[in-house]
């Protein structure tokens, strides 16, 4: 994997910059241009972007293209004859005056979690702006992280910015979490994968939306150049974790290939993750079936599909990036869908990146770091507005605002239109849900042209058994099959399960939580467990609006810098989240949760836990969240020194 963070000086030729202009994103290319030149004149009404479901695209005919890219190429030419150097990072007014270009107005409230975004050499406002060694160079203070995937990973560069000693253990023999578990055919991200990585290290991405080997590629090159692995303890499985008070530490006790062993240290991380323990459903029969059976993130490659009848179970995200692998070889493919999926309008999910865009990456100053604004701005906003729900609406299972049932038309119609010849599948394809009830899934197209496979059929009524040689449903139909396939999921309510997690008097965190009903304030810490933090954690889920998981890790891990700063700097031992800051947050969270498609609707989905309760979605804006991670308000928190 290659980086793209491209600032030394200009020198192409004519002929080269014309050529690959012809491959430029529009808004890029005008946000590049008018920073490299200092001419925001560039930046016109008629030139503005539109915001196509989170996206920025031109909008423009090709005759006004055509003018956008001569001027753009008329302007580099003076830029680059002028001396060519890359100016500095922009400031905080250019930033503005693009954001308010791009989006409007409204962008306002998103503009500094933006600026973030923005990485240039040493300029990275997210990185800590201070040492262990100016703070507090005597104090003893390790972190222990649990996880060793895109936030585990984050953690520990930012700590080794800091100056902080910490270890991270990982389960797995690499690094990549959920990256590393799951390789089933056609596994890759739902997020432009330019916009779904670190700030601080731009990938040269092969396709728009990365392949799953890619993304892999990419954690492991990070934690490579950031000299992550020596900190890093594999095939090593934290099974228990106890506050000790006398000590101020927290005790782990680990499992190895050498057996059982313990670690002590003054922090606790949890970075597991939530997508990662795969979920059965609970079929009578499962176990009589012949033929193989397996989960997508437990995809058993030794099992050829070739021509087999395959039967698969669920229509997520997954399942509907494998099926169409699987069709194309398989004999058949039943797909047993009780509640399709919205589908999301992304015209570029499968796309490669062009040899000009890759070659607008590393050549022209700055384009990466702007090509990755232009997808954060509307990212960052999302579509938060179009989920809640308008009590003076009159809400239903179908919309539950006039914003939400615009969305619905507009996706419905290019669903419709994709099926005009098998109308027979409208049904199989069209919700009965709001959007926003349940995940909403990117497609280019690829769902219904498999649908419409002469091998590919989809069942949606229940499936009361499985049998020995297929799959009993409850309106008597029998489906015999050769293999099945489970994409159901993951126990995603079910908060840093398996590990035993126990805190100041005893207390045990899956009993507080009982069970799945997890709660955290600002999704990372729990009264009763001190020093302990958790990234990814409960409410913290961004898959309806509001930009990347990665976007959201930088926010959390910014705010455990923060925190640690403020116990290096106070002498504080140990900081707890105060009873009533909790439950207010949580209360606040419920309450808004039941104001948005997916806390109102009764449809099931893996945002709510058994109780129904919704445990992972994040019912405000991104600003809002970007705000109070921004640093630790300290009176949400009891501070403790060591002798009490």
């Amino acid at each position: 994997m290659k980086f793209t963070d491209m600032i030394s000086p200009f020198t192409a030729n004519d002929a080269t910059l014309l050529r690959h202009l012809d491959g430029a994103d529009i808004p890029t290319l005008i946000i590049t241009t008018a920073f490299l030149s200092r001419d925001y004149t560039l930046l016109r009404d008629a030139w503005r972007p539109e915001i196509v479901f989170g996206i920025a695209e031109s909008g423009m005919s090709e005759a006004l293209e055509a003018e956008v890219r001569e001027t753009c190429f008329q302007a580099l030419k003076s830029f680059r004859d002028g001396a060519g150097e890359p100016p500095g990072p922009p400031t905080y007014d250019e930033m503005c005056r693009i954001a308010n270009w791009m989006m409007g107005p409204e962008i306002e409230p998103f503009i500094p979690q933006v600026y973030e975004e923005v990485v240039v050499s040493e300029f990275d406002q997210r990185a800590p702006r201070w040492t262990k060694d100016q703070l507090a160079p005597d104090r003893d203070l390790s972190v222990a992280i649990i996880g060793a995937g895109e936030s585990g990973i984050l953690a520990g560069l930012r700590l080794k910015q800091a100056g902080i000693p910490f270890v991270i253990f990982e389960k797995n023999d690499e690094v990549g979490g959920t990256w590393y578990e799951n390789h089933y055919p056609g596994c890759r991200v739902d997020c432009n994968s330019f916009f779904y990585s670190y700030a601080l290290a731009r990938g040269l991405w092969p396709d728009y939306y990365g392949k799953a080997e890619d993304v892999l590629d990419y954690f492991k090159e990070v934690a490579r150049q950031h000299g992550l692995y020596e900190h890093i303890r594999f095939n090593t499985v934290v099974a228990a974790c106890r506050w000790d008070e006398a000590a101020g530490q927290w005790n782990l006790l680990l499992q190895t290939a050498a057996g059982e062993e313990e670690f002590r240290s003054e922090i606790l991380v949890s970075a597991v993750g939530q997508l990662n323990r795969p979920s059965l459903p609970d079929i009578p029969g499962q176990d009589d079936f012949l033929g193989p059976s397996f989960h997508s993130a437990r995809w058993d490659h030794s099992v050829d599909l070739s021509g087999k009848k395959v039967g698969v179970i669920g229509t997520g995200a997954s399942a509907l990036q494998f099926i169409p692998e699987v069709a194309k070889i398989a004999e058949h493919v039943t797909v047993f869908a009780r509640t399709p999926p919205w589908l999301l309008p992304t015209p570029l999910l499968h796309e490669a990146v062009s040899e000009s865009m890759q070659w607008l990456l590393q050549h022209l100053p700055f384009y990466s770091m702007w090509y990755r604004v232009t997808l954060a701005f509307p990212g960052a906003k999302g579509m938060l507005d179009g989920v809640v729900v308008d009590p003076d609406f009159k809400p239903t299972e179908k919309s539950v605002s006039a914003l939400n049932d615009a969305v619905r038309q507009v996706v419905t119609d290019w669903i419709t239109a994709q099926a005009v010849d098998r109308p027979d599948l409208l049904d199989s394809v069209i919700p009965d849900t709001p959007i926003g009830a349940k995940r909403i899934i990117r497609d280019n197209g690829t769902w219904i042209a498999t649908l419409k496979r002469d091998n590919v059929n989809v069942v949606r009524n229940k499936i009361n058994a499985v049998t020995p040689v297929g799959i009993v449903c409850d309106d008597g139909g029998e489906h015999q099959l050769d293999a099945i396939v489970y994409g159901t999921g993951f126990h995603a309510s079910q908060f840093l399960m398996p590990m035993q997690v126990i805190g100041r008097d005893g207390v045990d965190l899956h009993e507080v939580w009982d069970g799945d009903d997890a709660r955290a304030y600002l999704g990372m810490t729990v009264p009763q467990f001190p020093n302990m933090f958790i990234l990814y954690g409960p409410n913290t889920n961004q898959v309806v609006h509001g930009g990347s998981a990665i976007m959201w890790s930088e926010f959390s891990v910014k705010y455990l810098l923060d925190a640690l700063r403020q116990l290096l700097s106070s002498g504080a031992t140990a900081m707890d989240v105060k009873d009533e800051t909790y439950w207010s947050y949580s209360r606040r969270m419920d309450e808004a949760s039941l104001l948005r498609a997916w806390g109102f609707s009764k449809v099931s989905s893996w945002y709510k836990n058994s109780k129904g309760r919704v445990t992972q979605n994040y019912p405000f804006s991104s600003a809002e969240l970007w705000q109070r991670t921004h640093e630790v308000d300290l009176s949400d928190y009891e501070l403790t020194s060591g002798d009490g």
